[in-house]
């Protein structure tokens, strides 16, 4: 018996330390995003319908636009605002041709925010990456004539990608 528990405590042990071994791996910024370019597409695309915001997680689906805010789920961890209104038939159906959209992307991503300027056109776009650390988020930031602000080391990242890119990796933990 004293030799199974310990046959047993030295495999959690050891899979404790693959765990951790891999976990710092992931905290650290992953080579940036050099295909971010073939992303404005689908900005352009989201643009047009004016879509401010769209998250495509299994546990929360959501957008926004300049008619109306709709979602699955209406906990502000899902929404990030309020006033948003449960799916109809319709918000749903227009969410599935959204999120098809996103199909062209070169990347997969939990959410996308848009921001538009005064004359109504794309002024900044954030494409938060589908990562496996969830206390990780990379981003691609689309923002021409950007300025990169100073990193926070072990906390937030960035890197100049081209005159219209940016990655941000940012540790959450």
């Amino acid at each position: 018996m004293r030799v199974l528990v310990l046959v047993f405590v030295s495999m959690v042990v050891v899979g404790v330390m693959a765990f951790r071994s891999q976990w710092d791996q992931d905290r650290k910024p992953t080579t940036p995003y050099e295909d971010a370019g073939k992303s404005l597409p689908v900005l352009t695309a989201l643009a047009q319908e004016h879509v401010t915001f769209l998250r495509v997680q299994d546990w929360c689906r959501a957008y926004s636009d300049d008619r109306e805010r709709r979602a699955n789920r209406l906990e502000g961890t899902c929404t990030i605002k309020d006033g948003y209104k449960l799916f109809d038939d319709a918000s749903e159906k227009r969410f599935v041709e959204l999120q098809r959209t996103l199909e062209e992307l070169p990347y997969s991503v939990n959410w996308i925010t848009i921001e538009y300027g005064p004359s109504g056109d794309m002024r900044t776009a954030d494409l938060s990456i589908d990562t496996v650390n969830p206390f990780r988020r990379d981003s691609l930031v689309y923002d021409p004539g950007y300025t990169l602000s100073a990193d926070i080391p072990g906390g937030i990242v960035s890197h100049r990608i081209d005159a219209d890119w940016y990655y941000l990796w940012e540790d959450w933990n």
